[in-house]
């Protein structure tokens, strides 16, 4: 009986070491606030033996003890991938359905099968690039998130203030037609909260366009690369 008992206390006594020590992991991210300021989100061993943190949509390496940050991408050379980029890709995912398409200007084209939701400035360059390709786009819903980035703002609210928003955008970024002046009783917001919630997807420049999948694309891609990616995202 008593030799039950020392060992029920025994179990318990070891059970509670195992729930008070820290994983490995937990010891890694408390590592990299101590030595390096950041706060790191969560952390994995991966299974070359360096540990992936995450630190606001960021990726670092690291050795068990923090003693070694290494920079750059990982690559898997027999399935020939880049590990690093795919992380990143599933890192800046989005749930589409939490995104206010209201703030957004609503442009069918053909049968508007497929859908594709932009982030774009009317002073970008780049921008202005990415239009041109999506005017060969056909049976898709683009929801375009004007986002005064470039200060840009008086642009972006006569854009919205104009009769037709979707007609003063295409004018204007593929034609370089200016939108009617601001009229004095139209004071819209809309830019202002696209421009929040591009932080709040941590979002660094424009264009960038995101798809059903949640998946992210950022720059004047091709518009077979764009092609691909609806596709892809409809499956």
């Amino acid at each position: 009986m008593k030799k039950s008992i020392l060992f029920a206390s025994l179990l318990i006594a070891f059970t509670s070491l195992a729930t008070a020590a820290p994983s490995d992991t937990d010891r890694v991210k408390v590592l990299v606030k101590q030595k390096m300021n950041i706060e790191a989100t969560s952390a994995r061993r991966l299974p070359m033996g360096l540990y992936e943190v995450v630190a606001d949509r960021n990726l670092l390496y690291v050795d068990k003890d923090v003693k070694f940050l290494f920079a750059g991408h990982i690559y898997d050379i027999t399935g020939q991938k880049d590990l690093t980029q795919a992380r990143l890709d599933d890192l800046s995912r989005i749930d589409i359905k939490n995104l206010p398409l209201e703030q957004a200007i609503k442009t069918v084209k053909g049968d508007g099968s497929r859908n594709l939701y932009l982030f774009a400035d009317p002073y970008c360059s780049f921008c202005q690039r990415l239009e041109h390709t999506l005017a060969d786009l056909d049976n898709v819903t683009i929801y375009t998130f004007i986002t005064p980035l470039m200060n840009s703002s008086a642009m972006v609210n006569r854009i919205f203030c104009a009769p037709d928003p979707a007609k003063a955008w295409d004018d204007w970024m593929i034609n370089q037609k200016e939108p009617p002046a601001l009229p004095k009783d139209c004071k819209p917001t809309t830019g202002d909260k696209n421009l929040v919630l591009f932080n709040r997807f941590g979002l660094e420049g424009l264009p960038t366009m995101y798809f059903d999948d949640g998946y992210r694309l950022e720059g004047a891609m091709g518009l077979e690369e764009i092609e691909k990616r609806l596709n892809s995202a409809k499956k």
